[in-house]
């Protein structure tokens, strides 16, 4: 007989098994070590620029703005239908703003910028509080914890128990949650995690109450001021384009940054790190995103505004690359990302 196929002694096991799970833990202090390393280095990246903030925000908002207001005024259908694609296209973006003032990194206004999530959202039905808070779960439990509010990959029991329909919406989430659903599908998910998760997060219960009374009151006021300028046509189509345009860019962004890779590692800031998705990107993408397109570092990282998210994922590939660590998750351009999601 070989040595190879000679048996394994009991205590010879146990002294493997010592062995590997001895490797492991030097392994995950070595890894909590390196992440430790690259916070230190991140730190003096957290610091939010208020004027750089707000120039942001009026430079995608006042467009916006113009651009609906002059749909209001255009009395001739296709020209204000064009007017209107412009106006969801800026305010789109304005959206994306939303989410840095629920990190509280685009201009650091505490409540206040908190009450400018809620009015920049209500106009078009979008629950903020709700969302903000679900966001935080999300950041905790991306990765890690099947509840995750925003997770978009199925695990392997969910996708053993799906019809051929819905593993082929795995597979190519952009058809439907895109094309189909947008941002319908993106409030219903809103509500419905508010719900289901509303132990998870003691102001859960409130945000949404205060969204629901908050988007009623804006949508009533809305619609009071179309039935007297004899707007209510234009205001239906402006709802429908405004979901059409904003739902299927939120969709869009948010598979990139995630599909395919919802896993666990050995530490919460590796989790975030590689379970996330950059897209390289030029500064003015990267100022109309948010940031968003460093997603890794946003997400290891949420309080760093996005300005410095370039900066600060250049120092952690540095670290990452010194102990011997892969690239972080990086497709070339959007197109390139969507691709992924066909």
């Amino acid at each position: 007989m070989s040595s190879d196929s000679l048996p394994i002694h009991p205590d010879q096991s146990d002294t493997l098994a010592s062995r590997d799970d001895a490797t492991k833990k030097a392994s995950r202090r070595a890894d909590r070590l390196m992440t430790e390393e690259i916070e230190d280095a991140v730190q003096p990246l957290f610091k939010v620029n208020r004027a750089l903030g707000w120039c942001r925000l009026l430079l995608l908002l006042l467009p916006a703005l113009a651009c609906l207001v002059m749909y209001v005024r255009e009395a001739y259908l296709p020209v204000a239908v064009l007017w209107l694609l412009a106006a969801a296209v800026f305010y789109a973006f304005v959206m994306i703003s939303t989410h840095d003032i629920s990190h509280a990194s685009l201009i650091d206004l505490g409540s206040a910028e908190q009450a400018l999530g809620c009015v920049l959202s209500w106009p078009v039905a979008w629950p903020y509080r709700t969302y903000r808070n679900l966001h935080q779960l999300h950041h905790r439990m991306n990765g890690m914890d099947l509840r995750d509010p925003e997770r978009r990959e199925p695990s392997e029991e969910e996708l053993a128990r799906a019809g051929s329909w819905r593993r082929l919406h795995f597979r190519h989430p952009f058809w439907l949650s895109v094309l189909v659903l947008g941002g319908i599908q993106l409030i219903g998910s809103m509500i419905w995690f508010g719900w289901k998760l509303r132990d998870s997060q003691s102001r859960l219960m409130g945000g949404m109450v205060s969204d629901l009374i908050g988007i009623l009151v804006v949508q009533a006021a809305m619609l009071t001021w179309a039935i007297g300028h004899g707007q209510v046509i234009k205001l239906l189509l402006m709802l429908v384009v405004v979901e059409r345009v904003v739902g299927a860019l939120m969709q869009v962004r948010g598979m990139i940054e995630h599909h395919g890779l919802w896993k666990r590692f050995s530490t919460y800031e590796l989790t975030q790190l590689y379970s996330t998705r950059n897209i390289a990107a030029g500064t003015l993408v990267n100022l109309l995103m948010g940031g968003l397109p460093h997603h890794s570092l946003h997400h290891a990282y949420p309080s760093i505004p996005y300005d410095k998210l370039p900066q600060a994922t250049a120092i952690a590939e540095a670290v990452l690359s010194s102990h011997g660590h892969p690239p972080l998750p990086t497709v070339n351009n959007y197109a390139e990302g969507v691709a992924l999601l066909l």
